[in-house]
């Protein structure tokens, strides 16, 4: 695999919206809730402000200021603390969460019970040597964006094949793997490409394939969404998404993948048939991206900021089935000055 030539911090920059662009519709009135952190937490970030009257079904986790936060009927619940947590998704059964713990240049896959337990570390990507050091650089590698397979057997993620390496030290690109959901298992290298680098992973709901995007290595370049075929080893590109789009979501039933899309610099949320098909538009917002569907499928919640703001707020609109397309309510503002973290996006578990 050829070796990138810019560091890997330069694949963190997050789409900035623009927070000048005017939603489709005034967010729908409601009173404020205050969304508590719990008392055993004192040293947890302030408050933040939930519109209440809007009880969704499920549970939906989200990253504010490098804490995994869950929300649950019209409740906020803190589920880390330490300002170093990203990236969370729900296993299947939603016993448990996967997220990606960040320390100096490197970062861990964790995962974290809802019964109390203490997190359990899956990867040990980090190293030893003095921080700050060129030692240190040079012997440890990075983890983002993990999904869980359906069965919750194992987790897709995406990482460098090795270390950096060369003077000055550079980073591989990212790549896909693959590992089992236990401490202790061995990660495997599934999809790797000099063209760019994978970024947010889902799984299709049959375990038959993975989705992901790849952002371009060069500028100029495209990010486009490829599936992971597991049977035949190949990926290709998913049939109807247009180049520039990113976040993919796959709905419950395999039916529909959801993603975000880029147009000028605007951005939204579309969909199209799995199988292949036309792309339906689902917002207008401008600034929209990180979907994730309810569920029972019947709710696509994703992040947007709303007209005068300047940070991602959670947002949900209802779906329908109109003959073989699909259809969009217009969408609801549920939060109001959340400044969720959005290359860490929506995860809704049951």
């Amino acid at each position: 695999m050829t070796m990138r030539v810019a560091l890997i911090c330069l694949f963190l920059v997050v789409l900035t919206a623009c927070a000048s662009a005017a939603p489709d519709a005034a967010p729908t009135s409601a009173a404020l809730l205050p969304v508590t952190p719990p008392s055993a937490r004192p040293d947890a970030p302030p408050p933040t402000i939930i519109a209440a009257g809007m009880r969704l079904p499920g549970r939906l986790l989200f990253v504010r200021d490098g804490n995994i936060w869950m929300w649950q009927d019209q409740t906020g619940r803190l589920l880390t603390s330490d300002g170093a947590a990203f990236h969370p998704a729900w296993s299947p059964d939603g016993a448990r969460i996967v997220f990606v713990q960040r320390d100096q240049s490197f970062s861990d896959l964790m995962t974290l019970s809802l019964d109390g337990s203490a997190p359990l570390r899956l990867t040990d990507n980090g190293s030893g040597k003095p921080r700050n050091s060129f030692e240190r650089v040079r012997e440890s590698v990075w983890a983002f964006y993990p999904s869980f397979a359906p069965d919750g057997q194992t987790i897709a993620f995406a990482s460098q094949d090795s270390p950096p390496a060369g003077s000055p030290a550079v980073e591989y690109h990212l790549a896909l793997f693959t590992m089992p959901a236990q401490a202790g298992g061995s990660r495997r290298l599934i999809y790797a490409s000099d063209a760019g680098h994978v970024g947010r992973i889902t799984h299709m709901p049959d375990g038959s394939a993975i989705v992901f995007a790849l952002e371009p290595a060069a500028s100029g370049g495209a990010s486009q969404i490829l599936r992971y075929d597991r049977a035949t080893g190949a990926a290709t590109p998913l049939p109807g998404v247009p180049p520039r789009s990113y976040d993919p979501a796959c709905s419950p039933d395999g039916r529909w993948l959801a993603f975000a899309s880029r147009d000028g610099d605007r951005t939204d949320i579309f969909a199209v048939p799995t199988t292949g098909g036309s792309v339906v538009r689902l917002t207008s917002l401008g600034t929209a991206r990180a979907p994730a569907f309810s569920p029972d499928g019947r709710m696509i919640a994703f992040l947007a900021v709303a007209p005068g703001e300047i940070g991602f707020d959670l947002w949900v609109a209802d779906l329908r089935l109109i003959g073989d397309g699909l259809q969009a309510s217009t969408p609801r503002q549920v939060s109001i000055g959340l400044r969720a973290d959005a290359d860490s996006g929506v995860s809704w578990g049951k």
